[in-house]
């Protein structure tokens, strides 16, 4: 990371060359030096205050109200030195400085009245009528400026060239209302209503109000007398429930119209405004419309097992920045409703006492569960083909009805071609694919590039001597068939062990840390994975990677040669404690101390050879799938921690 002088010895100075074997300082920087030299300061002050008042109207009847209040006030500096990156001195990002401050300020307010009535044993009923409030108000400024006179000067104010200054503000007002009433009969019959309305400032006056009902249902088996002889039978109760839940967008004005004068432009001395936004003014909510099903069973006040089966309905869709033709005169629309998307799945539940004494316990637990969700509707005029890119490093994105979201496509990998001899196109027969004239049809990169040995093969799926856009196939999804987790706790006297365990099964990974790091196609750095590459004619090993070759067209591109399973199981909670005998406090003159040691996510077993197989998934983008791009994997945590009691 230092140069060195003409005596050999560093000379204390980062290596930062404006332009090096792999491109401009400014794109190839030294990371080091820009992790020492720059600054990246956040300061932040909270205030959090809550008020409640609650009045006893009579013995059945009380209210409460809860006004609360939260500010966030947060400041950010940033400052880049010359001397972290190599550039001339021209460039914006020398000396770069940028200075950001913004408030945020929120106050709720509920207004609640509460019902109990008393009635006989065998009855039982309450109920609830709300009314809330929520107001957010957040702004914000920036200022930027560049190639500052010294890297003791960090303030954007003092006299540098400003890039740009910046600022915004935005104000959501949000009503909701709820009614509810459970009712319970002699512990055996139960019921639950409720009636929510919400509005949100987010949406135009023509549906900015919802109605979100919701209803569950109990029945206690256990307490049925046809049941009295089950003795081993502790517990048992089936529900049902219904409901239906609004989402509204994350941004204030999405369903404002917006018009700006530009940058450069006037009619005679006239300035010129354009609209910039589409008003969209039928814009509502998201609703999503669930029913679950579940039992939850006591069995010899031990073991306790609970299943649940679910459906998921989202109908109008939100759709942020949804694209639209140019002949409108926009590109896209902030939001736009439509589609509907279904989940559906089943979870299932255990936990048992498998060993119980005076002084020693042993509890036990397992969880599973399955999700399976698909779009059954599409907006009207949806592309469902955003990107058909087919280059290195690129996998098609696309969504199908009845497909999963997370699905990818790309190509199969067939390994390598082993010489120039042996590159050839097929049939569907596998006979040597010709042309009118009788002779072999060379295998190309879309009527471009012919293979060579030591190229990637990848598979001709219509045989027509050409890879391209066609043989683009279905490779796989990123949903986990299973997601679960097991544990238990052990108590011995004073000692206690707890763990859990949490697991994914049966999903696939797009490694896109091989993919940039086994491409072998650029100026970068590769991984020693490269040294197992093809080297001369003839050479056919298994797992040999393709060729190294500048640039070349089609060595890399996306297919199931960078697609991994991604099943793992992780520790993600150890916890020792011991707990110092009553009679040696008291001795010490206090009522209890404990110690203890918690480790988290300090066991991760996978084959998946990236940085973490735990990707996170985004259901709300249809074209999303799961890559790794080598996001810091999880910390592992260690806690040693003392409870003393007085």
């Amino acid at each position: 990371m230092y140069p060195y002088n003409k005596k050999k010895k560093k000379t204390g100075e980062y290596f930062n060359p404006i332009e090096s074997y792999q491109g401009l300082g400014s794109s190839y920087f030294n990371p080091v030096a820009v992790g020492n030299l720059s600054v990246n300061d956040i300061d932040e002050n909270r205030v959090m205050n809550s008020f409640t008042l609650t009045y006893n109207i009579a013995p059945w009847l009380n209210y409460m109200q809860l006004v609360s209040l939260q500010y966030v006030n947060t400041k950010r500096n940033n400052f880049l030195p010359y001397n972290a990156l190599g550039a001339d001195w021209l460039n914006q990002n020398n000396n770069f400085q940028r200075e950001q401050n913004s408030a945020n300020t929120e106050i709720i307010t509920r207004s609640q009245l509460n019902f109990i009535p008393r009635l006989d044993s065998d009855h039982s009923l309450s109920g609830m009528l709300m009314f809330e409030t929520d107001q957010i108000d957040f702004e914000w400024s920036t200022i930027r400026g560049r190639n500052g006179p010294s890297t003791e000067i960090q303030d954007p104010a003092s006299n540098s060239p400003i890039l740009d200054i910046a600022s915004g503000s935005q104000q959501t007002h949000i009503l909701g209302g709820l009614a509810n009433v459970n009712y319970k009969f002699r512990d055996k019959y139960m019921t639950q209503l409720n009636l929510r309305t919400d509005a949100s400032s987010r949406f135009g006056s023509n549906n900015r109000w919802a109605l979100f009902p919701s209803a569950t249902f109990g029945w206690r088996l256990s307490e049925e007398p046809w049941l009295a002889g089950l003795t081993f039978l502790t517990d048992a109760k089936l529900r049902f429930s219904w409901g239906q839940a609004g989402r509204q967008p994350n941004q204030a004005y999405d369903r404002h119209a917006i018009f700006n004068t530009p940058t450069i432009g006037q009619y005679i001395e006239d300035p010129i405004v354009i609209p910039l936004q589409v008003q969209l003014s039928n814009l509502k909510w998201q609703t999503l419309t669930q029913s679950n099903l579940g039992l939850d069973i006591s069995l010899f006040n031990r073991f306790n097992i609970t299943g649940e089966i679910y459906t998921k309905l989202t109908r109008d869709l939100l759709w942020p920045r949804y694209k639209i033709p140019k002949s409108s005169g926009f590109t896209e629309l902030k939001q736009y409703n439509g589609g509907e998307l279904l989940n559906e799945g089943w979870e299932f539940d255990v936990s048992a006492v498998v060993y119980r004494q005076r002084e020693t316990t042993l509890r036990l637990n397992f969880n599973i569960s399955r999700n399976v969700n698909s779009f059954i509707a599409f907006p009207e005029n949806f592309n469902n083909e955003v990107d058909l890119s087919i280059g290195n490093g690129q996998f098609p994105r696309r969504a199908d009805l009845g497909e999963p979201v997370g699905s990818f496509y790309g190509f199969r990998y067939l390994g390598i071609w082993p010489s120039n001899e042996d590159v050839v196109a097929l049939n569907e027969n596998g006979t040597v694919l010709k042309d009118v004239n009788g002779d072999p049809v060379p295998l190309t990169y879309s009527g471009g590039y012919v293979f060579q040995g030591g190229d990637a093969r990848y598979e001709d799926v219509n045989h027509d001597g050409q890879i391209d856009l066609l043989d683009v196939v279905y490779l796989g999804d990123s949903n986990p068939d299973f997601i679960g987790g097991f544990g238990g706790n052990f108590r011995w006297k004073d000692f206690r062990i707890s763990t859990q365990w949490h697991y994914r099964m049966g999903y696939y990974i797009v490694n896109e840390i091989a993919l940039t790091t086994e491409g072998m196609l650029d100026k970068n750095n590769q991984s020693k994975a490269v040294l197992q590459r093809w080297r001369q004619q003839g050479q056919d090993e298994e797992g040999m990677l393709p060729r190294a070759y500048l640039n070349h067209p089609a060595n890399n591109l996306g297919s199931d040669r960078y697609v991994e399973s991604g099943n793992y199981l992780r520790l993600i909670n150890m916890t020792f404690s011991y707990g110092i005998p009553k009679n040696i406090c008291q001795k010490i003159r206090i009522s209890s101390l404990e110690l203890a040691l918690t480790m988290r996510r300090i066991v991760t077993m996978t084959r998946y050879t990236g940085q973490d197989p735990e990707v996170p998934q985004d259901m709300d983008d249809p074209f999303w799938f799961g890559t790794d791009r080598a996001r810091t994997p999880p910390p592992k945590e260690y806690t040693l921690s003392i409870a003393l009691g007085f």
